[in-house]
């Protein structure tokens, strides 16, 4: 009996265990197909072209005169007038100011009366020493005493002359330190002045860029305080040396200021052209994926987003120069790439283009 209910008990199970089967597929199934698609992502993108590109090196440095000084009285003394004003243009050799000069002359006239005494001693000494009447140690010091008075004499003119200041060079005066009256010393610096008509600008160019500046390129110069106004410009000098701290090159720009409407410590910007490459593959800026290895971008084919690493090269406003990775038709993600990954599913739409136009590829 007990041989006979266990064989039953095995039927049965063996018949019920492709009914459980069937239940679980169909389970399976209908979840499989309940399962959602992937949502696309939005995208723009726009398209690789070929178009030309000239590298710019734009910076911002403040006007210098190329010549300047502050001019100081060489000797010390009560200013007695002023010869020019703050603003004023002066000519090489004009006199800015006259000092008291009464002392200077005195010393001057006490210097010429002791020439000419030693003049006339010595050529008394003269007449003394070919007769052999007077010792040569004494013929001698007579004319070394007049070589040291005629010196006398040379200083203190010189010492009268520096009571007048004058100015060094042509240009215009930016400062007046003294007053009538005031008593000046020695090296006391009684004016300020400048050249307008050569300024000069100072970048600090990168490395790379300084290899292609050179002297005579032209130059984009352009002052803050007059708007809407350029003013020729060249590159004058190039440091040889790179700054080791910042990796940079000094570049001295000569500005045109023939309009006189520069002056020196405007804030100014400089955009220099230094090489033109026709033909460039370009793309916009925005598609640039930045990594810790390399530079790449998406590109959506078939609908679909993959990461192209790619070689870059020049900048020129929002376009920039792609060297490998990349050919002419491609469409790059400008726009949404923060959400992408290698193969997702995108909905591209066309940059600039409406936002229904949607790209089918």
């Amino acid at each position: 009996m007990k041989t006979a209910a266990f064989v039953s008990l095995l039927l049965l199970s063996a018949a019920a265990t492709p009914l459980l089967s069937g239940c679980a597929g169909e389970a399976q199934s209908k979840s499989t197909a309940e399962k959602p698609k992937a949502e696309a992502i939005p995208v723009e993108i726009a398209a690789v072209v070929q178009g030309d590109i000239t590298a710019r090196y734009a910076g911002t440095a403040v006007l210098e005169a190329e010549r300047e000084a502050k001019v100081v009285s060489e000797i010390g003394g009560v200013v007695l007038s002023l010869g020019a004003e703050e603003g004023q243009f002066v000519r090489k050799g004009q006199v800015l100011a006259r000092l008291d000069a009464e002392r200077h002359g005195v010393l001057l006239r006490q210097a010429e009366t002791e020439l000419e005494r030693l003049k006339h001693q010595d050529a008394r000494n003269e007449s003394l020493f070919q007769r052999q009447l007077i010792a040569r140690n004494t013929y001698e010091q007579n004319k070394s005493d007049l070589a040291t008075r005629k010196a006398e004499v040379d200083l203190a003119r010189l010492s009268l002359s520096k009571c007048a200041v004058v100015a060094p060079f042509d240009g215009v005066i930016t400062r007046r330190r003294v007053k009538e009256g005031q008593l000046l010393k020695v090296n006391e610096v009684a004016f300020e002045m400048a050249d307008f008509r050569e300024l000069k600008a100072r970048l600090r160019v990168p490395e790379r860029a300084s290899a292609a500046l050179k002297p005579g390129q032209l130059v984009d110069y352009r002052a803050d305080a007059l708007p809407g106004q350029s003013f020729p410009a060249e590159i004058e000098r190039v440091s040889p040396v790179v700054d080791a701290a910042s990796g940079t090159v000094d570049i001295v720009v000569a500005v045109d200021n023939s309009s006189a409407k520069l002056r020196p410590g405007l804030f100014s910007r400089l955009d220099v052209a230094y090489d033109n490459v026709a033909g460039a593959i370009l793309i916009p800026k925005t598609a640039l994926l930045s990594g810790d290895r390399d530079t790449s971008v998406f590109v959506v084919r078939d609908n679909k987003a993959q990461r192209v690493a790619v070689k870059l090269g020049y900048e020129s406003g929002r376009n920039v120069q792609v060297l490998q990775g990349l050919s002419p038709g491609a469409d790059v993600v400008v726009a949404g790439q923060g959400a992408l990954t290698e193969g997702s599913e995108v909905q591209a739409l066309r940059a600039n283009a409406p936002a229904e136009a949607v790209a089918k590829r």
